[in-house]
C-alpha cells in the first residue's frame, strides 16, 4: 500500500502532458495584402525555416482588401488552435481601425501577440524620367499646378505619410486608391500618377533597375539600402513612420503554441543567411516577448488614431 501510495504521489507531482501535440498538419501564414508586398515577402523567407523548425509545411494565403482587415479577420474568427497565423502589420493591426468606419475585430483583445517581427522604411518615388530629382522639385510641381499632380497609396503605410507630405505642405494634389502598392507602384511606372510612398522592399528592385527614382524614404535617417536618398524629415522635421510586422494568433491559444511558434520564429530571425536575406531586401529585423509585443500594438493603435485625425483622412 505504501509503494502504491509513493507511486500515485510522484505521478501526481509531474507535469500535465498534451493530449496531441502541435503541430501535427500544415500551418496558414494568413498575409493580408497581396504576393509581392512588403508583408508577403517576409513571410515567405520566413516559413521555409519555420517550417523546417515546426516538422510541418507553412501555407501562404494572401487575402488583400479592405486595408489588411480581410485577412486580419479571417485569423480572428479562427479556431484557437495554432493553424492559422496572421503574419500583421501597422495596418491591420494599428491602421485599420483609425482608416475604416468599422472593421469586424478588435487589433488587441481578439489576438494572442507571439512576437514583433521587425520594420522596413517607405521610400517616396517618382519615375526615372520624371522631372522631379528631389522632394523640392516635387512640391514646387505641385504648388505651381494646383489639383494637377496625384499619388498613389496602396495601404495605410503608402498613404500616411504621403497624406502628411500633403497636408502639413497645403498641397492640392489628388489621391488615387489602388488594392495594393504593386497595383499603385504599377501606375506610377505607367505615368498615371506622379508619385508615392512605397514600402522599400517593393520597391528596390525598380529602383535599382533605374525604373524608379527615390526622392526619400520615411525613416528618420538614411537608408543603408538607399545611400544618398534623404529622410522626409528634412522636409517634415520630426516625422517618422514606419510599417511595422509581427506574429499574432487567435485569442484563447494556447501559451505553449503561443511560445513554440515565436520560438520558431525567433529561430528563423537568428539565422544570419535569413538575416541577411530580409535586409537585403530592406528589412531591420528584430523579436521580442508576447506582452512586449502586447503593449507595442496598444501604442500603435494610439498612434495611428492621433495621425490619421491629423491629416483628416476619410474613414471609409
Amino acid at each position: 500500500m505504501l509503494c502504491r501510495r509513493v507511486v500515485l504521489g510522484l505521478l501526481a507531482a509531474l507535469p500535465a502532458l498534451p493530449a496531441w501535440a502541435w503541430p501535427d498538419r500544415p500551418i496558414r501564414f494568413v498575409v493580408s495584402f497581396a504576393p509581392g508586398t512588403a508583408t508577403d515577402n517576409l513571410a515567405r523567407v520566413l516559413a521555409e525555416p519555420m517550417a523546417a523548425t515546426l516538422g510541418q509545411p507553412i501555407v501562404i494565403e494572401n487575402k488583400p482588401g479592405a486595408q489588411g482587415s480581410i485577412g486580419a479577420t479571417q485569423v480572428a474568427r479562427a479556431a484557437p488552435d495554432g493553424y492559422s497565423v496572421l503574419v500583421g502589420s501597422a495596418t491591420t493591426q494599428a491602421a485599420a481601425a483609425s482608416l475604416l468606419k468599422s472593421i469586424p475585430y478588435d487589433p488587441v483583445r481578439d489576438f494572442e501577440p507571439v512576437t514583433a517581427l521587425g520594420h522596413i522604411a517607405q521610400v517616396l518615388v517618382v519615375r526615372a524620367d520624371s522631372p522631379y530629382r528631389d522632394v523640392a522639385a516635387l512640391v514646387a510641381a505641385a504648388r505651381a499646378n494646383p489639383g494637377k499632380l496625384n499619388y498613389g497609396q496602396g495601404s495605410s503605410g503608402n498613404l500616411l505619410p504621403a497624406a502628411t507630405l500633403v497636408k502639413r505642405l497645403g498641397l492640392d494634389v489628388a489621391r488615387v486608391n489602388y488594392r495594393s502598392p504593386p497595383q499603385a507602384m504599377a501606375e506610377v511606372l505607367s505615368g498615371q500618377v506622379q508619385f508615392m510612398f512605397i514600402d522599400v522592399s517593393a520597391a528596390l528592385g525598380q529602383i535599382r533597375s533605374g525604373a524608379l527614382r527615390a526622392l526619400a524614404v520615411s525613416s528618420a535617417g538614411e537608408s543603408a539600402l538607399l545611400p544618398g536618398v534623404p529622410p522626409i524629415s528634412r522636409v517634415l522635421p520630426g516625422f517618422e513612420l514606419l510599417t511595422w510586422f509581427a506574429m499574432y494568433l487567435p485569442a484563447g491559444t494556447p501559451a505553449a503554441i503561443v511560445e513554440a511558434l515565436g520560438g520558431a520564429a525567433r529561430k528563423a530571425l537568428a539565422d544570419p543567411a535569413v538575416a541577411r536575406k530580409l535586409s537585403e531586401m530592406g528589412f531591420e529585423t528584430y523579436t521580442g516577448t508576447p506582452v512586449e509585443l502586447a503593449a507595442f500594438t496598444r501604442g500603435e493603435v494610439d498612434k495611428w488614431k492621433g495621425l490619421v485625425a491629423e491629416t483628416g483622412i476619410e474613414q471609409e
